[in-house]
């Protein structure tokens, strides 16, 4: 017989809202802060920071956790929290955290206070599965944002890891002349066995005149100034990779060239599926923790 656990969910987006659902109709209890749209009888709602939305034995926060003004990602309210609020609660009682790309400043809070915690970003089975959403919702992007089909186009993803490679094949499966840019020879191996053409970083600067579309999965800069003034003035660029992204888009704004930092996809185009991926793995998580 499953263990009734009592959930507590600050912020997020429909990803969270899913996922909510998915816990009640499992008959866990679950405590909601920050998701304005979110509307369930089932669930206790609070309408702001207090000791009793800690009384819990998971507390679930947004993947990723925090915004770029460094709060809590509440996207949905006008409500404001800081992990330093957060952090003024969790003392004799401490839930497992999940959360996303937990930083340095989530750690020595996790240290300091002795808390068990899951980045579920940092999980194999979570980074595959969202990948599938994450491809798809690039794909969308790149059709709203040309006028041109995708089959036919010549089309750039740099970097080979699970976003690159659900992304490779779904734009191969669609017409679209794939090439991959990847460092390690393994890779470009592979690119080459799925019928992509491998690109070597060092010939990368070579086939960036003749692209359509290029997508960035490196979280780092690799599109800098240099290789922007390489790009077709009609070329875009759709970068998936974490903030600050891996193009000098300063550069890109000047150099009239389209381009757009597209993160958190699976939340904004299949919050469904993204919603029930980050409940069955942290189900599972927590089953392991449990046992």
């Amino acid at each position: 017989m499953e263990t009734k656990l009592t959930f507590s969910v600050i912020g997020g987006d429909r990803r969270q809202i899913e996922c909510i659902h998915l816990l009640l109709d499992r008959g866990h209890r679950v405590n909601v802060l920050g998701l304005d749209n979110f509307k369930d009888s089932r669930a206790n709602l609070f309408t702001k920071i207090q000791r009793e939305l800690f009384l819990c034995d998971v507390l679930l926060l947004p993947i990723p956790y925090k915004n770029r003004s460094g709060h809590i990602n509440i996207g949905q309210s006008c409500l404001q929290v800081s992990l330093s609020e957060i952090e003024e609660y969790l003392g004799d009682y401490k839930p497992l955290l999940v959360l996303g790309k937990a930083d340095g400043e989530f750690e020595d809070l996790a240290l300091a206070k002795g808390l068990s915690y899951i980045d579920i970003t940092q999980l194999e089975s979570f980074a595959i599965l969202n990948a599938i959403p994450t491809a798809e919702g690039a794909i969308q992007r790149a059709m709203e944002m040309t006028d041109r089909t995708l089959h036919g186009s010549k089309i750039l993803v740099l970097g080979y890891g699970r976003i690159g490679k659900s992304l490779s094949r779904m734009l191969k499966g669609i017409g679209a002349d794939v090439s991959v840019e990847a460092r390690k020879e393994e890779d470009l191996a592979w690119i080459l066995e799925n019928g992509y053409r491998p690109v070597p970083l060092k010939d990368l600067e070579g086939v960036l005149p003749f692209q359509d579309i290029i997508f960035n999965t490196i979280p780092h800069l690799i599109l800098d100034r240099k290789k922007l003034k390489k790009l077709s003035k009609n070329a875009i660029i759709i970068d998936l990779s974490s903030y600050p992204g891996g193009v000098d888009f300063t550069s890109a704004k000047e150099l009239d060239i389209k381009a757009s930092l597209d993160l958190g996809l699976p939340g904004k185009v299949a919050p469904i599926t993204a919603g029930r991926i980050i409940f069955e793995v942290m189900m599972d998580c927590i089953g392991d923790r449990l046992k």
